[in-house]
């Protein structure tokens, strides 16, 4: 049988998230192939300047209550699926079904996942994980394509 202590080592660097948008965890997959490295390091990268332009007042997270659910949620567009599909606007994923998307990234530090889940806690924003993973990756994939922020690969072992 194959050794698996590889995982078994890297296990604190492995991150799932439920409920990531589908489509922004394809396209964080199609840049890391663009700059061909690893998902997980864009991940990061886009995450952890997400979380260093909420720091500084630059993405505004405003939960809202979530009359389906027990936490509040950052997303409360139910109400305007209806009004979308009668003006014949593209059809997006119900929010319903996006809780099913698991993403999984590796490479992202201890810290960073603490940071993530400490501020969806119910003593931060008390919004389901995988909306503020969303709502982060969103913000930095819009800087990203806006050239705000740049991603350049770097070798790996050298610097």
């Amino acid at each position: 049988t194959r050794s698996r202590q590889w995982e078994k080592d890297h296990l604190p660097c492995k991150a799932m998230y439920r409920g990531v948008d589908p489509h922004l965890a394809l396209k964080v997959k199609q840049t890391a192939g663009q700059l061909l490295v690893p998902v997980g390091d864009v991940a990061r990268a886009l995450l952890e300047y997400g979380l260093r332009a909420y720091a500084a007042g630059e993405l505004e997270l405003n939960p809202r209550l979530n009359p389906n659910g027990m936490r509040m949620t950052l997303y409360p567009k139910r109400e305007n699926l209806e009004e979308k599909r009668k003006q014949g606007g593209k059809k997006k994923l119900e929010p319903e079904s996006c809780w099913r998307v698991i993403v999984t990234w590796r490479g992202l530090p201890p810290e960073l996942k603490q940071e993530i889940a400490a501020l969806a806690s119910e003593e931060g924003l008390n919004v389901p994980t995988g909306e503020l993973v969303t709502a982060l990756l969103r913000f930095s994939l819009k800087a990203y394509e806006y050239g705000l922020l740049k991603l350049e690969p770097a070798e790996a072992g050298k610097g």
